[in-house]
């Protein structure tokens, strides 16, 4: 008798326990996802994060009614980098009823993310812009190279989650005194490398120019 009061009281304090629980976050219907830590993600539904720093990418996706027609709007793909532990979150997009909203929200894009409470929660913002045609993009090493910033938004440790590019260069001519100098042991040398390599020619003439000079 003695045993069963006692596994009834276990039970009892277990259900009085909080349930763990890790990071969630919400989207709403306008957030299309990109990536999530680094890795590729679609869709808009509630996301279950791991505690501690994470970092989403998505697009704004929705559309509105102007002068009788129906526009569609996708926004740049922004970035978000929050912490919590234990906790549920919240990212809250205003509504875009026109062209000029969809483009002020593109050049300062107001993003807001709340918690259970609906208090302001801490977070860091940016944006990942590739100037020219955008389809074919490479999101993750997009990502990658921007995580190699000193950006607020960059997320040191999903570094690892993808590889760069290996960008191939032709070898310098050497003579019998000179050594060549390898290729791709210094970070800002490869950014620089695959970023020459996703522009459009008229960047990649504007940027020789202005080196040349």
């Amino acid at each position: 008798m003695k045993l069963r009061t006692a596994f009834i009281a276990l039970a009892a304090a277990s259900a009085s326990l909080p349930a763990l629980a890790d990071v969630t976050l919400a989207l709403p219907s306008t957030a299309e996802l990109v990536l999530v830590n680094g890795k590729s993600a679609e869709g808009n539904d509630t996301l279950t994060l791991k505690d501690g720093t994470n970092q989403v990418a998505f697009r704004y996706e929705g559309g509105y009614r102007e002068n009788g027609d129906y526009a569609l709007f996708s926004s740049n793909v922004m970035i978000i980098k929050f912490s919590g532990t234990n906790a549920n979150y919240t990212l809250e997009l205003p509504k875009i009823s026109s062209e000029i909203e969809g483009n002020r929200f593109n050049k300062k894009p107001v993003i807001n993310l709340t918690d259970a409470n609906g208090k302001a929660a801490e977070f860091e913002q940016g944006r990942l812009i590739k100037n020219g045609i955008q389809f074919g993009r490479d999101f993750e090493a997009e990502m990658a190279a921007y995580n190699q910033t000193s950006q607020p938004a960059a997320l040191a440790g999903a570094v690892a989650v993808t590889t760069l590019p290996a960008i191939v260069t032709p070898a310098a001519p050497t003579t019998s005194n000179t050594s060549p100098v390898p290729q791709g042991e210094n970070t800002a040398e490869n950014m620089l490398n695959y970023w020459y390599s996703q522009a459009d020619e008229a960047t990649k003439a504007r940027f020789k120019a202005r080196i040349s000079q």
